[in-house]
């Protein structure tokens, strides 16, 4: 059971002048009972200014009727945001429990009473024009987003003492970058027939700029099995944290490991069960391999470009609807052919029967089976870079049809009556082999993003219906 409250001022003023400059401020104050006292608090405000520049007479003499309601914006607000703390995150907490027929009191949570709001300072600026007579809108911005005091789990040395060793704590910054275009064009519209496009395009980039003091790196866990990404400052929050990988070798059907010296080693799996590690030069016995020792960030499972592409359709009275989305730019470790491919008493994916390495000279990705390899093909103690994938798709995310009846008896007292069909994720186009290039196995943690672990797709839905309108 959990509980919160929310307390909140606020005031915002707006003036224009001659419908040409616009400037509005705002400042609030808000409140959250999840945070300590003197801590919950935080003030925050925002201005913004447009210029209507097609407004002014001797621009609109210069440019004629090619543009129309040209606007130029910017604005600064800094904003908070406490999505990140839970409703006792500042407490320290103990739980109830039985062991056998007595009761028991362990210690639960390790709270953090200076805890405060996450701040992000927001700068943008916009320009925004019209084009053919509003046939085209178009808004072209730029945006740069810089987030102070970020909320997350810092880890704690097991001899503390503290439940799942970590606590929550304000402990770096980053930011977000990029542009924004959106362009909305009226392709035909007639009486009988209309054709609308709409289509959005934005780049991000994702920099960590600080940690919390004696903190150099940040590790994410993945479902308690293992560590697959990596936080450190000068790289995206939650980077891949794998070690190198060079396929297998065509003549020993052994996994090439690439060690921190950039060294290639492969890894021996015996019949008896014994293991080892071999330089790949034959210069004899290399260290074992370790992710802690020889393991790199290989990439980020945040999108560096996004947007959607949507068309409108209508004729007569039938109505049809397209939305497409994309992503561009970002890697998906794949932690589900790990468990397909381990060679102990488990089900194998169909890849590891039709591709594994048979005879001196095949060109593969499967090591040559040994029961009870849990090393060669990937595995929590030591996720490998043949893994990770790019997760860049399209997807069909709806489409939809419908037919409106109109002309109804007025004794009725219905106005129309829509009869429409519609399917949610209908297609994805990819090469990622996993499940859903878009679902992630931690949701929307910050700090391990882009792992896909025994994930779910996203459900196809099949939905029709009848709207009717008095």
């Amino acid at each position: 059971m959990s509980e919160n409250y929310y307390l909140s001022y606020f005031g915002r003023v707006n003036f224009n002048y001659n419908k040409k400059y616009f400037v509005e401020g705002s400042v609030r104050r808000d409140g959250f009972s999840g945070l300590a006292k003197g801590n919950k608090y935080g003030t925050f405000f925002g201005a913004s200014a447009m210029w209507s520049i097609s407004n002014e007479k001797f621009i609109s003499d210069a440019i004629g009727s090619l543009f129309s309601d040209i606007r130029l914006k910017a604005s600064f607000g800094r904003v908070g945001n406490i999505s990140a703390v839970g409703d006792f995150s500042s407490l320290f907490l103990y739980g109830s429990g039985l062991y056998a027929n007595s009761a028991t009191l362990a210690f639960s949570q390790a709270g953090n009473a200076d805890l405060q709001w996450e701040t992000s300072d927001k700068y943008d600026g916009s320009l925004s024009f019209s084009l053919l007579k509003d046939k085209i809108q178009t808004e072209i911005s730029y945006y740069y987003n810089n987030i102070n005091g970020l909320v997350l789990s810092v880890p704690q040395s097991p001899s503390k003492g503290i439940p799942n060793n970590v606590i929550p704590a304000n402990v770096g910054s980053m930011y977000n970058t990029g542009a924004e275009i959106s362009i909305t064009s009226y392709n035909i519209s007639k009486p009988n027939f209309s054709w609308t496009t709409t289509l959005n395009f934005s780049t991000l980039k994702n920099k960590v700029t600080a940690l919390a003091p004696g903190v150099d790196e940040i590790l994410g866990y993945t479902g308690g099995l293992e560590i697959t990404n990596k936080t450190v400052v000068g790289q995206p929050v939650g980077g891949l944290f794998v070690v190198e990988t060079r396929g297998v070798d065509p003549e020993t059907g052994r996994r090439i490991f690439v060690n921190k010296a950039g060294q290639e080693v492969e890894f021996y799996y015996e019949k008896s069960g014994s293991a080892r590690w071999q330089f790949k030069d034959g210069s004899g016995n290399a260290p074992a391999i370790s992710q802690s020792s020889d393991g790199k960030i290989m990439g980020s499972g945040i999108p560096k470009i996004f947007g959607g592409f949507d068309n409108t359709f209508t004729y007569h009275s039938f109505d049809l609807a397209v939305n497409l989305t994309y992503a561009l730019g970002f890697k998906i470790y794949n932690g589900t052919k790990a468990g397909l491919r381990d060679q102990r008493w488990w089900n194998n994916s169909v890849e590891v029967a039709e591709t594994y390495w048979k005879n001196p000279g095949d060109v593969t990705d499967i090591a040559k089976p040994f029961w009870g390899d849990n090393i060669s093909n990937g595995h929590n103690s030591l996720p490998q870079s043949s893994l990770i994938e790019k997760g860049d798709y399209m997807k069909i995310r709806s489409m939809s049809a419908g037919y409106t009846f109109k002309k109804l008896p007025s004794v009725t007292g219905i106005e129309s009556i829509r009869v429409y069909a519609q399917v949610f994720n209908l297609h994805t186009f990819t090469k990622y082999t996993g499940s859903d290039p878009e679902i992630s196995s931690n949701g929307d943690s910050n700090l391990s993003p882009g792992v896909d672990r025994n994930s779910a797709p996203q459900a196809r839905t099949y939905t029709m219906g009848i709207s009717v309108n008095f």
